[in-house]
């Protein structure tokens, strides 16, 4: 039996490998925009975060947990070429200045939910509860 080889050349060929004047003119260009950016960039970038409209501590929480349980529905979306008002009313006020009794009876409703609208008391620990009230009293 007899066995078939064959043989590869490889041809490293002839070309010129250093870098060209333009081609050192582009990377020092480039360079020194990107030490310009490095420089005016703030120090902690990484650290900074945007100031919440409802503050810090509780409400700023809160805040968060709207934006991640309620505003699908209650608030509107921007579309490319309208906008589209919310799916549920906007809880602009609900809670401002509320008297204790209409308090309660908002949190009965958000624990509870409706036909229409989820409850939340299976969905938020009651310290994650008292946050979405906290941001709640401040729209």
């Amino acid at each position: 039996m007899r066995r078939a080889t064959a043989s590869f050349r490889v041809d490293r060929g002839t070309e010129d490998t250093s870098m060209s004047t333009r081609s050192w003119s582009h990377a020092l260009a480039a360079s020194v925009w990107v030490a310009a950016f490095w420089l005016v960039l703030p120090a902690d970038v990484s650290t900074q975060a945007p100031a919440a409209a409802a503050g810090s501590g509780a409400a700023g929480r809160g805040e968060a947990w709207f934006y991640q349980r309620c505003s699908l529905c209650h608030m509107g979306r921007i579309v490319k070429d309208d906008k589209y008002e919310p799916m549920a009313p906007r809880l602009d006020g609900v809670l401002k200045n509320a008297t204790p009794d209409r308090e309660k009876v908002v949190r009965g409703f958000i624990q509870q939910g409706s036909l229409r609208m989820p409850g939340f008391r299976y969905n938020l620990t009651p310290a994650e509860f008292e946050e979405l009230m906290a941001y709640l009293k401040t729209l």
